[in-house]
């Protein structure tokens, strides 16, 4: 009876597991990630497993073994995984955010593997709330350290398209503008849209309203806005 009651209690680990996981796989979904709800969920589950095996091996043969030794090789060998989410074009690196949650999640399926419920839930929701950025920590930030000199232009391009020579027409746009660009950053995970977020530095208070008329004119970009 006890044998069963053990399986019982594991099962509901992974159901536990299989719940923090999706949460937050479907916000890196819903952002166009490569890395999402299956795939968290899947090493969730799978580092829960790990923690179950470990704990339960020795509850059922009577061992004394440690039980944070499959689970340090979890740690230390999941990078392989959210190595595929990230992509280097020149200067611009993006997926670091999807790697850090792929490895994030393994280590809440160890905590729920251990029974520490409270923990794993409690970390969860706060990392969920930081990837969905409720409080707008990005747009703070930039605000913070840009001073009233600057304006960020977001353009959102057909991401199905080959867009490095569609990438240069836009630079090429700004500068013959007489305008320069001090941050630029590029997400091109999603796979209908590549986000181009530019800081342009503001000449005599004018905004580059001229930049956005031409832009739009191009087929290939859906979107264009000063945020």
């Amino acid at each position: 009876m006890g044998e069963y009651m053990l399986y019982l209690y594991d099962f509901l680990k992974i159901i536990l597991a299989c719940l923090l996981g999706g949460l937050i796989g479907q916000q890196r979904q819903r952002k166009g990630m490569s890395i999402g709800v299956r795939t968290h969920i899947v090493v969730c589950v799978s580092a829960t497993l790990v923690q179950i095996t470990s704990i339960d091996y020795n509850l059922l043969n009577h061992a004394n073994l440690d039980v944070m030794r499959l689970g340090a090789q979890v740690i230390s060998g999941i990078g392989f995984l959210g190595m595929a989410s990230i992509i280097k074009d020149g200067p611009v690196v993006v997926g670091l955010t999807t790697a850090a949650s792929v490895w994030f999640i393994a280590c809440v399926g160890l905590a729920v593997g251990s029974a520490l419920y409270i923990p794993a839930i409690m970390a969860t929701l706060v990392i969920y709330f930081i990837l969905k950025d409720v409080f707008n920590l990005d747009k703070k930030l930039r605000k913070k350290t840009e001073n009233n000199n600057h304006c960020e232009l977001e353009i959102v391009l057909d991401g199905i398209k080959d867009n490095n020579n569609e990438i240069n027409i836009i630079f090429n746009i700004i500068t013959e503008k007489g305008f320069q660009t001090s941050n630029i950053r590029v997400n091109a995970e999603d796979k209908s849209n590549v986000i181009i977020l530019i800081t342009i530095d503001v000449i005599e208070d004018i905004l580059p309203n001229e930049i956005l008329l031409e832009l739009l004119d191009y087929k290939f970009i859906k979107k264009v806005c000063i945020i």
